[in-house]
């Protein structure tokens, strides 16, 4: 078994799916989203231990959903918080008696993710302790006012998008979501997480492909 691990966040209420379902259950080329977004992670090679994150009551749904993969004795499911941030967390609890060395947490609802991408951020975390991948910036980003009033004009050069999966040194990211429990700032991303509690985080080109699904024409105009 791998010493390395991946937490799949699926916990979320999906408020802005607009959907009585959540977005990682809704059908994608004949499977669930979530069924997309797993599969990679299982053919992995060596093979990751997966956590899934998801509500208490959808918990036998989904282990029903993902049978078509195959065998998934190694997806191990825990209930979410109230938060991203405090699923991630609760995920990261339940991975301590196996203490793996590296963990990539990963949005359930990011189906186009693939093996490529997932080992450059495995081999990125090992180099450096915390990797993530971007990818450049292709609008023109503004900093708008509560107004709606443009404050100002930003320069898409030095701006990156960051995506998942993000992956950290296992220790380091769960004390460093331990210590960002009680912290009233709130944080974006795994990786501003461990940047607040560690030293920085690296990062390699992502894919844009690798697009996370969060209004109803996001699935519909992306084709596997």
């Amino acid at each position: 078994m791998s010493s390395d691990a991946v937490i799949i966040t699926a916990a979320g209420s999906s408020k802005r799916w607009a959907d009585k379902e959540k977005k990682e259950y809704a059908d994608l080329d004949g499977r669930p989203v979530l069924c997309w977004t797993v599969q990679p992670f299982l053919e992995t090679a060596p093979p990751l231990q997966i956590v899934i994150t998801l509500p208490q009551k959808d918990i036998p749904k989904v282990q029903e959903l993902l049978r078509i993969l195959g065998d998934t004795t190694r997806i191990h499911f825990v209930a979410g918080g109230e938060s991203r941030q405090e699923s991630v967390r609760l995920g990261l609890e339940a991975l301590q008696e196996q203490s793996p060395k590296i963990v990539l947490i990963h949005d359930g609802a990011r189906p186009w993710v693939d093996r490529a991408l997932i080992g450059r951020v495995l081999e990125g975390a090992r180099r450096w302790g915390a990797c993530i991948p971007v990818v450049d910036a292709s609008e023109a980003p503004k900093r708008v006012g509560p107004s709606g009033l443009i404050l100002q004009d930003l320069s898409r050069e030095r701006f990156k998008l960051a995506q998942t999966p993000q992956g950290f040194l296992y220790d380091r990211i769960l004390e460093a979501h331990r210590r960002g429990k009680d912290n009233p700032r709130l944080f974006i991303d795994d990786a501003e997480i461990y940047a607040a509690y560690w030293s920085g985080v690296f990062t390699i080109p992502g894919n844009r492909r690798n697009r996370k699904i969060t209004f109803k024409e996001d699935l519909r105009s992306l084709l596997r």
